[in-house]
């Protein structure tokens, strides 16, 4: 049986995967980032204020969560933004 083809994701040293520029994600038409801490923490914000040419991934050692105050983050594009539906931010208003 053949084996499957792996491909080579890049990675910055330390081992996270490259990701995206904000550029690159407003081309997409997303606006918006969500930031998961490893504690389960999480919010919503408005990306305009990174320019184009950062990754999301250069950000991610940065953030330090505000409720157990650990260092590093996921970030991620927020897909749905604009429905109060699922928006993080919108979603306790809800009900």
């Amino acid at each position: 049986m053949p084996r499957p083809v792996r491909r080579h994701t890049p990675a910055h040293v330390d081992g996270r995967p490259v990701k995206i520029t904000f550029g690159e994600m407003r081309e997409m038409g997303l606006r918006g980032v969500l930031v998961y801490c490893h504690c389960g923490h999480h919010v919503a914000w408005d990306a305009d204020r990174w320019p184009d040419n950062v990754r999301l991934s250069d950000l991610e050692p940065r953030f330090v969560c505000q409720g157990c105050g650990s260092r590093g983050a996921d970030v991620r594009p927020d897909f749905e933004r604009g429905n109060p539906q699922f928006a993080i931010m919108g979603y306790r208003n809800m009900q």
